[in-house]
């Protein structure tokens, strides 16, 4: 079955700012749990070997984003094959407490002269601003990869729902900090790396989705009137 969240439409009637920003909400939780949970938790391979990341509910003319969607249009040639390989792909590239090849964390990838604590406790305390908590996400650091993207996908929410300008302008302008300060940081040499490790199409089409929709979003949100 086809998760909600990676739902399909047409893409062509996505063409205002905010349904765009709509669809990136629901793409950014697919993403965040493909790279913070098994394979056979997120569904990864059943979506990879039957050709349905070629459906993503958003377009764009970013040059990542182009390639990812190119490199992920067409079915793996063997299911179960696929299967295997994007688990074991899965436990060489992304799990595990940092000695995979390309761990999502931001820590594994930045030296900000400064303890990973430190850091962790910054990220909380903007977390907790907006409600967010990692109790759920189990022991995942606060700059795991996944936990922003699921961060990124509430500010994206509460941006999309606020009524207020003001209210609404300071959440995009957060957006965009957050999105260009902390994970455009390190998330194209992450990126990087795991297209050059990757043993599989399925990882190396989502790093790219991953930094071209968030290099995406802050460029709408930068043609918006938000005080910048």
């Amino acid at each position: 079955m086809q998760p909600d969240y990676l739902m399909t439409g047409n893409i062509n009637s996505m063409n205002t700012p905010e349904e765009l920003l709509q669809a990136y909400t629901s793409l950014f939780l697919f993403l965040g749990s493909s790279v913070s949970m098994a394979p056979g938790e997120s569904g990864l391979p059943h979506l990879c070997d039957m050709g349905l990341l070629r459906h993503l509910p958003v377009s764009s003319n970013n040059s990542r984003f182009a390639r990812a969607t190119l490199l992920l249009k067409s079915p793996c040639p063997g299911k179960q094959q696929c299967s295997f390989a994007v688990s074991d792909n899965y436990q060489s590239l992304l799990a595990g407490n940092g000695n995979a090849e390309a761990f999502p964390a931001a820590s594994h990838w930045v030296n900000r002269n400064q303890p990973a604590d430190e850091h962790h406790n910054e990220l909380c305390s903007f977390y907790q601003r907006y409600g967010y908590s990692r109790a759920d996400e189990g022991d995942m650091a606060p700059d795991h990869l996944g936990i922003q993207l699921l961060f990124t996908n509430l500010l994206l929410e509460k941006y999309l729902t606020e009524d207020d300008f003001e209210i609404r302008a300071m959440i995009g302008r957060d957006i965009i900090r957050f999105i260009s300060d902390e994970m455009l940081n390190w998330v194209p040499r992450w990126a990087e790396v795991v297209t050059a490790k990757s043993r599989t199409k399925c990882y190396t089409g989502i790093s790219d989705l991953i930094t071209g929709g968030l290099e995406d979003v802050v460029d709408i949100l930068k043609s918006q009137k938000l005080g910048l």
